[in-house]
């Protein structure tokens, strides 16, 4: 796959996990449901340790062209 297609996938990836996790809070905190609010937290987690991912991979390869 080509590099920069692979990175927009990822992009969008977080992207789409982002919006799942502002409507879950949206529509728990609505309804009063604590299944979905409990939803967007697994959400949020699940984008900040895969954005986390995405940055510090970008970090550690550029850190190494440097070096070489």
């Amino acid at each position: 796959m080509n590099p920069v297609a692979a990175k927009v996938i990822k992009w969008l990836a977080l992207l789409v996990v982002i919006c799942l996790a502002f409507t879950c809070y949206a529509m728990g905190n609505a309804s009063g449901a604590i299944a979905l609010v409990i939803l967007g937290f697994v959400f949020e987690g699940a984008f900040w340790l895969f954005g986390h991912k995405l940055f510090s991979r970008k970090k550690s390869d550029s850190s190494q062209s440097q070096t070489s």
